[in-house]
């Protein structure tokens, strides 16, 4: 709980810094964790989708030393006592997908600014 309040907070403090693009993922990443828990999204697991984007996109301490932490603890749990090395991964490499789009989204749109 901590990471995501943390990031949520830090979302909302830099809300006008942000684009369409990149508020659109944000809703999207937390959707797709969401709807592990109150739908049925198969092969995705929402702590690692969730846990492995903040990590990526977030600029607080706070938020990417309790990602990471609790992203141990899941994967340990996961790999280790559940066995289950498919949902986690698939997780994994979403949320730092979406991460670099992000990412990749901010530095296009402020090539664009100067050169405009």
């Amino acid at each position: 709980m901590v990471p995501l309040i943390a990031f949520m907070f830090e979302r909302v403090e830099h809300v006008r810094e942000a684009n369409f693009f990149q508020h659109g993922v944000d809703y999207l990443v937390f959707a797709l964790a969401a709807g592990r828990v109150v739908g049925d999204v198969p092969y995705i697991s929402g702590h690692t989708l969730l846990l492995s984007y903040m990590l990526l996109q977030s600029k607080s301490r706070l938020v990417r030393i309790s990602s990471i932490l609790v992203l141990a603890q899941t994967l340990f749990l996961k790999y280790f006592v559940w066995r289950d090395f498919v949902t986690s991964n698939v997780g994994i490499a979403l949320g730092c997908a979406l991460a670099f789009l992000v990412a990749f989204s901010r530095k296009d749109a402020g090539s664009h600014d100067r050169s405009g």
